[in-house]
C-alpha cells in the first residue's frame, strides 16, 4: 500500500506513536474501533463462552502506517458493548516475523482454534515475500498459544500471495479456503483455493472453488465460504477491478458470488455474476459467522486502503461495521440487517412524527440513528451537515437511484434502487462514519466522513415524510 506523509501529518508523528488517542473528535462512540494506533482486517471473529470475540489486524506502535501486524483483540456480549482486551498474536517467531496476517476461528472441544497466514518479507529478492498458514490456540479466550508445528500449510516455492484462511466444518470433514494470487499466461488473476483436513492439523488442497476471466482482479483476499438459503456464497475481496459506471468505484472491492456446491464432488457451480456487497466508499475485508441462535452475521473493515484519513493525526486509524444479519432473497441477492442488538446503544429520541422540508435537528456527539418512512413516488433529500464537511442523501423516484455524496474528489456513490411502495432508510451516523440501510437491506453504503463542531440531520426543501425519527446514541466503545 502507498500511504502519503505531508508536513502535518510528520508534525503529528510523535503524537500518534505513543499508545494514546490525543484527540477524540472522531472516534467513534459504538463502533469497534482500536485503543489507539491502526486497525484493518477482522479477523477471528466468533462466539465463544458466551461472548462474542473479535481480532483484528493491529499496528499497536503507529496510527500512520499498518507497520508489522499484530492481532489486536475485542469482545462483547452483546455486539454493542465492546471490551478492548490485551494484543493476542505478536510477529515473534521466524516463520511470522513479518507479520501476523488476517485468519479466522474455529470453535470446538472447549477451544478457540485461529488459523491466520504467516507473512516473512524477503528485500530485495524475487519473490520479495511469502506467506505460509499457521495455528494458534486459546483455552480461556485471551491468552493465545501459537501451535508448536507452524506452519500447518507451507507455501509451495515461497508462494508469494496466498492468505487469510477461513475455516469450517462438515460432518467429520474440517474445511479451509485461501485467496491466491496466480499467473495464467503472463496474466496475473485472483483465485480462491479449497484444503480438507480431518484432525485440523494437517491439511491437503483440494479443489479451485472458483478463479478470476480477466476482469474480476489480479487478487482474492479474505474469502469466506457459507450455505444460506439452500444455496452457497462466495464471499471475498477482489483487488484489480477497473470501475464500470457507478459500480466498482473503490480501490478494492467487496463483493459474492452465488451458487452450488458438493461436498463429495467438492464442485462450486456458480449461478450468479459478482455482485458488489456494500456500494459506500469504506467497506473491506467481511468476515461472517454462524452464531448460537443460527444468524449468519458479517462485519467489515469500515475504512479503505490508500487513503489519508484526518483520524491518523489524533492517535488512531480504522473501524468496524456495525454487526450485519445475511440473508439471501429468492432473486439470490444479499441482504443485510444490522443486528437488532444495536437497540442498546440507543439514547433518547430527539424528534418523531412526520416532518417537511427543511426540517432540522442536531445530534448529540455526533452520533445518531435516523428512521425515515415515506412515499416511493417522491424523491427525498437529506443532509447530514457538520462545520467543514456534509454528506447528502438523494433517492432519485424517477430513475430508481439512491445516492450518498460525502463531497470532495470521488464523493459520490450510487446504485439501482426501486422500492414499490414505502421508502424505508435507517441510517447510523457516528463521529466519522455513516452506514446506510435502504429498505430490508436491499442496498447500502458505508462510507467515512469527517467534519469538526456539532453535526445536524436536515431534510431538503421539497422533502417530505410520513416518519423522520431521530435517536441519540450513547458510548458503548471505551477511549482508551
Amino acid at each position: 500500500m502507498r500511504v502519503i506523509f505531508n508536513t502535518l501529518t510528520l508534525f503529528f508523528f510523535l503524537y500518534s506513536i505513543n499508545g494514546e488517542i490525543t484527540n477524540d473528535r472522531y472516534y467513534p462512540m459504538y463502533h469497534a474501533a482500536p485503543p489507539f494506533g491502526w486497525m484493518n482486517d477482522p479477523n477471528g471473529f466468533a462466539r465463544f463462552k458466551s461472548e462474542y470475540h473479535l481480532f483484528y489486524q493491529y499496528n499497536p506502535d503507529s496510527s500512520l502506517v499498518p507497520g508489522t501486524a499484530a492481532w489486536g483483540h475485542m469482545k462483547s456480549s452483546d455486539l454493542v458493548h465492546w471490551q478492548h482486551l490485551p494484543i493476542a498474536m505478536y510477529p515473534n517467531n521466524t516463520y511470522d516475523r513479518s507479520g501476523v496476517f488476517s485468519g479466522s476461528a474455529l470453535i470446538e472441544d472447549g477451544k478457540m482454534y485461529l488459523y491466520y497466514t504467516a507473512h516473512i518479507n524477503h528485500p530485495g529478492e524475487t519473490p520479495d515475500h511469502e506467506e505460509n498458514q499457521a495455528l494458534a490456540i486459546s483455552e480461556d479466550g485471551v491468552n493465545v498459544v501459537k501451535y508448536e508445528n507452524n506452519p500447518i500449510i507451507p507455501g509451495t516455492g515461497r508462494q508469494p500471495d496466498i492468505r487469510d484462511p477461513k475455516v469450517w466444518k462438515h460432518g467429520d470433514t474440517y474445511y479451509l479456503v485461501l485467496g491466491n494470487k496466480f499467473k495464467r499466461n503472463g496474466t496475473e488473476l485472483g483465485r480462491v483455493l479449497l484444503y480438507a483436513s480431518k484432525d485440523k492439523y494437517t491439511w491437503e488442497e483440494k479443489a479451485i472453488l472458483d478463479e478470476s476471466d480477466g476482469w474480476l482482479g489480479y487478487m482474492w483476499e479474505c474469502p469466506d465460504f457459507f450455505q444460506l438459503g439452500g444455496y452457497f456464497v462466495l464471499l471475498f475481496s477482489p483487488q484489480g477491478v477497473k470501475p464500470e459506471g457507478d459500480k466498482y468505484r473503490n480501490l478494492y472491492q467487496c463483493g459474492y458470488i452465488v451458487g452450488r456446491f458438493d461436498y463429495k464432488t467438492l464442485k462450486f457451480t456458480p449461478v450468479t455474476e459478482f455482485q458488489e456487497l456494500d456500494h459506500g466508499h469504506d467497506f473491506y475485508a467481511t468476515q461472517s459467522i454462524l452464531d448460537d441462535k443460527k444468524r449468519r452475521l458479517v462485519i467489515a473493515w469500515l475504512d479503505m486502503w490508500e487513503t489519508n484519513y484526518p483520524e491518523q493525526n489524533d492517535g488512531f486509524t480504522g473501524q468496524m461495521t456495525l454487526p450485519r444479519i445475511l440473508t439471501l432473497t429468492k432473486d439470490l441477492r444479499l441482504l443485510q440487517r444490522p443486528v437488532p442488538e444495536i437497540r442498546a446503544a440507543r439514547a433518547d429520541v430527539i424528534c418523531t412524527g412526520q416532518a417537511s422540508g427543511g426540517t432540522s435537528v442536531t445530534l448529540a456527539n455526533k452520533a445518531g440513528e435516523v428512521n425515515i418512512r415515506a412515499s416511493a413516488s417522491n424523491d427525498l433529500e437529506l443532509f447530514i451537515e457538520g462545520e467543514t464537511a456534509s454528506v447528502v442523501i438523494y433517492y432519485d423516484a424517477t430513475n430508481g437511484q439512491i445516492s450518498l455524496d460525502r463531497g470532495g474528489e470521488d464523493g459520490l456513490r450510487r446504485t439501482e434502487w426501486r422500492p414499490k411502495y414505502l421508502l424505508k432508510i435507517t441510517i447510523y451516523i457516528d463521529a466519522s462514519s455513516i452506514e446506510v440501510f435502504c429498505g430490508d437491506g436491499q442496498v447500502t453504503f458505508s462510507s467515512r466522513y469527517f467534519t469538526n463542531g456539532p453535526v445536524s440531520v436536515r431534510l431538503g426543501d421539497s422533502s417530505k415524510v410520513e416518519q423522520f425519527r431521530v435517536i441519540n446514541m450513547k458510548r458503548t466503545v471505551p477511549i482508551n
